[in-house]
């Protein structure tokens, strides 16, 4: 890890590091294109479905190397290369799983556009869980994004999830990744995170009193770090030890309590009673 924070221990990448966390973590009410520098979002090998042909079958899957930006998605044929195709962000309608029995393989979605969907295959079920997931993100404050969608493929005439003739026929089931949809809203249990994080602050409370020891020694007297310290660099001694005594100070504060409740319910507990 020192070496990794050694390499990136630059204002241009904490800066780039801040553009995703935030553009990632909007409420879906922002354009991502309001960023002005492109931001690499996520990139890799998948297999697509040629697009604009009239014969279908597997020659017409191509495996691509795919680049998703806060501008566009794109595909080339190997990393580096001129892309074949860009998709800008604000043309993708939605992004859905779709089944398998479309083109008889697993892993599969699609990338709906206004005149057409493109239908890749990742490798396995997790990659296509991660472009599906953030491909939603980076495209949810688009205006035309879509609320219903075929989730199966436009084969022979028709398709094959709701056997609709016209390729221009509205979806047939309600979509995933519209804002306000359920399935969008994820129940998070405060008090649950609050534990956890305490438990976590109070499990390695030792290495947090090592590490106050050292940023002390480090901003009083310029001495030495603990050896426990010396994997990373800390920028700023002063700040960090005032921010890891109040860390230590409030988790000491929570154990106090806890040792007082745990004391007056003993108490208040009766032999036999339940």
């Amino acid at each position: 890890m020192a070496t990794f924070y050694e390499f990136f221990n630059e204002q241009k990448y904490a800066d780039a590091v801040k553009n995703f966390l935030d553009l990632i973590s909007s409420s879906g009410r922002r354009d991502p294109k309001s960023v002005e520098q492109p931001i690499l979002l996520k990139e890799g090998f998948m297999v697509k479905r040629a697009q604009g042909r009239k014969r279908f079958g597997m020659k017409n899957f191509k495996k691509r190397w795919f680049r998703l930006t806060n501008h566009e998605f794109t595909y080339q044929k190997s990393k580096g290369d001129q892309p074949l195709c860009s998709i800008p962000i604000e043309n993708i309608l939605a992004v859905e799983r779709l089944e398998e029995e479309s083109f008889r393989m697993k892993n599969m979605f699609q990338v709906i556009q206004p005149e057409r969907a493109l239908y890749i295959q990742a490798s396995n079920c997790v990659e296509a869980k991660d472009w599906i997931d953030i491909l939603t993100k980076v495209s949810q404050c688009n205006q035309a994004r879509l609320t219903v969608f075929h989730p199966s493929a436009y084969l022979n005439g028709h398709w094959l999830c709701c056997r609709a003739s016209s390729d221009t026929a509205a979806g047939c089931t309600p979509c995933t990744g519209w804002p306000g949809c359920p399935s969008c809203f994820f129940d998070i249990d405060g008090d649950r995170e609050t534990e956890r994080i305490y438990s976590l602050f109070n499990l390695y409370m030792g290495k947090l009193e090592k590490m106050q020891e050292a940023c002390g020694s480090k901003s009083v007297y310029d001495g030495p770090e603990q050896e426990e310290c010396s994997t990373f660099l800390i920028d700023d001694p002063r700040e960090t030890y005032k921010t890891l005594k109040q860390v230590i100070a409030g988790v000491g504060a929570l154990e106090q309590e806890h040792a007082q409740y745990r004391r007056d319910k003993f108490k208040k507990t009766r032999y036999g009673s339940q």
